[in-house]
């Protein structure tokens, strides 16, 4: 029975150094982790809709424009527009449009936006990620042709 004791009391002393040890694990291994995507995650949902608002407002530009030429620069201003309001820089947004302004038509304006994967406070971002959105439009069915 001293034997069975002594061996208790040993495995109960071994064990006394470790919290220090288990906080700084946890610490490292989950709750930064944890923080950093906590961090990250509005910036995401909010080029998200930067992307889907500039997508449906350049849509809209292109469908009401009197020709392809004018409705494609009236797009490009509304996309540029919204980025400068937003904070995002031009190489950060593409637009691309199709279609055609026959009446009856429809026209599909697409705005890829970049955003930052991560973001590390004091330090910067890292990594990108590409989110692409459209916006498809109807052309007037009675609208006259210039």
């Amino acid at each position: 029975m001293t034997t069975v004791r002594r061996r208790l009391r040993a495995a109960r002393a071994d064990d006394a150094g470790f919290a220090p040890l288990t906080m700084m694990l946890g610490l490292g291994l989950l709750v930064i982790p944890v923080l950093l995507l906590v961090l990250t995650l509005p910036t995401w949902e909010e080029r998200t809709v930067d992307a889907r608002d500039a997508a449906a407002n350049a849509a809209r530009a292109l469908a009401t424009a009197g020709t392809w030429t004018s409705g494609v620069s009236a797009a490009d201003q509304t996309v540029a527009e919204a980025a400068t309001n937003d904070g995002i820089t031009p190489a950060q947004i593409a637009a691309s449009y199709r279609g055609a302004l026959n009446p009856g038509a429809t026209v599909t304006a697409t705005v890829t936006v970049t955003i930052p994967a991560g973001t590390i406070p004091g330090i910067g971002a890292f990594g990108t990620l590409r989110y692409t959105a459209s916006s498809t439009q109807h052309v007037d069915s009675y609208r006259s042709i210039p």
